[in-house]
């Protein structure tokens, strides 16, 4: 159970990474 938590939580980090990261790219192009 630990394992899977531990493994959610990475990816869910890595998909919140991700996104703040296109994100600010799409802000960048904006302006």
């Amino acid at each position: 159970m630990s394992t899977l938590t531990s493994y959610f939580g990475f990816l869910l980090g890595a998909f919140t990474i991700t996104a703040a990261f296109y994100i600010g790219l799409s802000k960048i192009r904006l302006i």
